[in-house]
Order: C-alpha cells, then structure tokens, then sequence
C-alpha cells in the first residue's frame, strides 16, 4: 500500500515538471515572437523618417533650410499672410485685443481703452494694472506735451507692454487730429512727444436769415451751432441775443473750416461776421496789428468791438426786472429800491464779468445769496447777486477779463427763481446799468489804418456778396 502511493506521488510530480516545463518553451517563443515584430515596425518608422526628412524633395532637410532661408530675404514665405502678420505683431511686442480693454493672450500685450466719466490719468493707469511707480514715470513722461487735467470722457488710448510687464509705449487720442506718444527708448527712459495730423483749412462763407433764434437759424443751415457762441462773445458789447434778435434779421460771416481727409474736423477762425436787423448793422473783422501777438476783431472803419462793458453779463438772458429806486419787493411785499437789473435764465448759466477788473467780495452776503463784486477801472463796482455757486480758482483779489465767468445763476438770498441781479456803483452810489454811457477800446492804431483798410476791402466786398436767404429746412434737426 504505502509502495502505491509513492509511485503515485512520484508519477504527478513528473507530470507537473513536465508541464512547467512546456509552459516556459511556449513564453520563450512567444517572447522571441512579440521581439520581432518589434523590430519590424521600428524598422519600417525608421525608413519612413529617413525617405520624408532625407530623400523626400519638398520635406527634405535640405530643402526646408532653402525654403527658409528664401523666406528670410523676402522672396518667399514658409506661412501664410496671416500668420505672417501674427508673427509680426508678436515681434514688434503688439497683440491683437478684443476691443474692450481685455487682451487677447500673447508673450506681450497691449490694451486699448476709454476715458470714463471722472477718470484721472491715475485712475486709469491703476485699473490697467500699473503700480504707483510706473504710473508716476508714465505720468511726469507726458507732463510737458499733454496737460492731464483736461482729459475728457471719450477720450481713448491704447498701453503696451513688453513679455515682462513693462511699459514700452503710450499713445493718447487728444482729437481727431492730434495724439501724444510716449515710448521707452534705447535708455530705458520714456519720452512724449505731440503728432498732429495733417489737414486743409478753407474759407468758405455761408448767411441766412433770423427764423426764431440765431441758434436754430444756424442749425437749419447745417452749421455747427458753436456759431452761435463766435456771434455772442464779438457782439456782446453790442447786442443781447436773447432780445435783440427778430425774424427776418440776418447774419453773415467768412469761415475757416478744417477738414481732415475731406472730413469737417471744426472752425478756425472767424474772418469776417455780419449781424443786421432791427438792432442796426454790426460788422467785425478779424485783424493782427504788426507787432502785436495775437489777433483782434475791430469794426469796418478800425474802430474796437469791444467797449467799457458788456450790454448784459450773460450769454442768453432776459431782463425781468428794471432799475427802479420805488420797486415793491416781490418777497418782502414792502416799497424797497430796485438798485440794478434783474436777468432771468436758467439755473447754471455762466456769468461774465463785465468789464476787466479786481474781485473784492466773493461770498454768502444776507438777502443777496451768493454774491461777487468787482472793482473796476474809473471808480466803477459790479455787483452780481443769487448765485448758485462761484467759478472755481478765483478769490479775494483775483483779476478778471470782460466775458471771464465768476459764477452761474441761481435763487440764493430773497429770490423768487433763479435770475441775476446785476448791479453797479459808480463813486459809491447805485447807477442804472442800461443807461450806462460806453466808451470802446483802443481801435487800429493810425499808422496801420491803411494796411487795415487794405487787407479788410476783400472781405468787406465778399459780405455784401453772400445771399441772406432763409435757411432750406434740414429734415435731420427736430423742432421743438
């Protein structure tokens, strides 16, 4: 029994060595197999490459070096034109933005954007990312060539930066016609600089007649009513615009216009104006005397436009209330002089001083609200009362220009609505501004009238040429 089962035992043992053993010759020609065929397949990759980068014409190393160094001469190109201009972009340190100030992704990047409502330079350079020392270099770098506290909304500008976040270049859109750039150079220092486009400046001469108001007069003609501004600073010594004017008066005047390709851009100057009506005819010329810096307006015989005050202290006003020493107060219901000229007109309409002089007074002053007066030449004081609010850098001891604005019309003090009361003294006693006797400038001097004569003629001869016709209704401007 026990013999039996040793062979028994002895027999299975055979059998499983057997079977190991055939088990591991089959791995082993598998695992010769599977390293063939390895074998071939890295053969057959290695044939590929080397018939494609060594055999092949258009893929040859070689030719691919030709190709690249025809592209580098400008012959050829190895990409297309856009990816040429990609590549462009990328060297010269520009990428292309999505027009809302966001960059598209680059090793650089440049943002455009826009001025909003109450930006500061800082303020828009700290949005863009910049840190305070870089914005103080961008900062003092565009001091001398751009004045930073006029930047207005709509304004637009465009920052670029190099792949390490440095500022390389600036450019701000002032106007349709003038820029300022700053950028970094060789030094690495910025610097500004002003470029003004280039444009054409013409003379041309348009005239109508009064329909309403000077303003929608203008308006209907297609003018730019920044016209109707030129008419009441030259002719304020003479006529008030709210009252003077009536149907059927005309106006006329020669132009500059500048045009930036073939695009109105503004007016220059005014060259010659005419206003005729029921108020007379006033005429006004512009003129440089020789030797003198700057330019004035004088009328036809070299007289000055300009007088010892203006007629009204606002642009467009109407008189509510006269001079008048027995005048019932209309707050206090009590007899109580009227001692100057009430002008009614909306509340933040700008007032002018009247005449070139030296503040004295500016502040709150019982009844009278919000009060500035002006000491004048020849012991004349104005006195502007009900002020809303006073012009901004002017004090105590300020001097001031005829048309200068030292504050904007309210209903401060005892007032029934928002009006001027405009009021002047004359050696100390109250006097009736409208009755007030004018003296004009200093007119073209009498060694230059005959110059003044000569260059004036054309232009003279060229108003009494210009029609005065009642403007074609322009379809675009909606009457109110």
């Amino acid at each position: 029994m026990s013999r039996t089962k040793k062979r028994n035992r002895s027999t299975q043992s055979s059998k499983r060595r057997s079977t190991r053993r055939a088990h591991s010759e089959s791995r082993s020609h598998g695992s010769h197999r599977g390293t063939l065929r390895l074998g071939v397949v890295i053969a057959i990759l290695v044939g590929i490459n080397l018939y494609v980068f060594l055999w092949r014409g258009e893929t040859s190393i070689p030719a691919v070096m030709e190709k690249a160094s025809v592209a580098g001469n400008g012959n050829g190109a190895l990409v297309d034109s856009h990816e040429q201009e990609r590549l462009a972009q990328a060297q010269r340190g520009v990428s292309n933005t999505l027009g809302t100030g966001t960059p598209v992704q680059s090793a650089t990047r440049a943002v455009s954007g826009e001025v909003a409502s109450g930006d500061s330079m800082g303020r828009i350079l700290r949005r863009e990312g910049m840190d305070a020392k870089a914005a103080d270099e961008l900062i003092r770098a565009l001091s001398p060539s751009l004045d930073l506290s006029k930047i207005r909304p709509g304004q637009t500008f465009t920052l670029r930066f190099d792949a390490g976040g440095v500022l390389q270049e600036f450019e701000f859109h002032v106007s349709k016609v003038r820029r300022v750039r700053a950028t970094r150079g060789a030094d690495g220092k910025l610097v500004a600089e002003q470029l003004d486009a280039s444009t054409e400046l013409r003379e041309e001469s348009l005239g109508g007649q009064i329909e309403g108001s000077l303003y929608r007069s203008l308006q209907r003609a297609g003018e730019d009513t920044d016209l109707v501004s030129f008419f009441v600073d030259v002719f304020a010594y003479d006529l008030n615009f709210y009252v003077d004017t009536h149907p059927n008066d005309a106006y006329r005047m020669i132009v500059e216009k500048e045009y930036l390709d073939g695009e109105f851009i503004g007016y220059g100057r005014v060259l010659a104006a005419e206003y005729s009506g029921k108020s007379g005819t006033h005429r006004a010329f512009w003129w440089q005397q020789p030797g003198s810096k700057v330019g004035k307006y004088f009328g036809e015989s070299g007289q000055s436009v300009e007088k010892t005050f203006l007629k009204t202290p606002l642009k467009f006003a109407r008189v509510s209330s006269g001079f008048n020493p027995k005048r019932m107060h209309p707050v206090l219901h009590v007899e109580k002089g009227h001692w100057g000229t009430d002008y009614a007109a909306p509340p933040g309409t700008p007032i002018w001083s009247a005449a070139p002089g030296r503040i004295t007074f500016r502040g709150r002053r019982g009844g009278a609200g919000n009060c500035v007066i002006v000491k004048h030449e020849n012991n004349l004081q104005t006195i502007y009362m009900h002020m809303k609010g006073f012009k901004k850098g002017q004090k105590v001891g300020s001097r001031v220009r005829a048309k200068d604005v030292i504050g904007y019309v309210g209903s401060t003090g005892l007032a029934t609505g928002p009006h001027l009361h405009f009021g002047v003294k004359k050696n100390g006693h109250y006097i009736d501004p409208q009755k007030m006797k004018m003296t004009r400038g200093a007119g073209v001097a009498k060694k230059h009238m005959s110059r003044f004569r000569e260059d004036t003629r054309k232009l003279v001869a060229a108003l009494a040429e210009i029609p005065a016709e009642a403007a074609i209704r322009n379809p675009f401007v909606v009457e109110l």
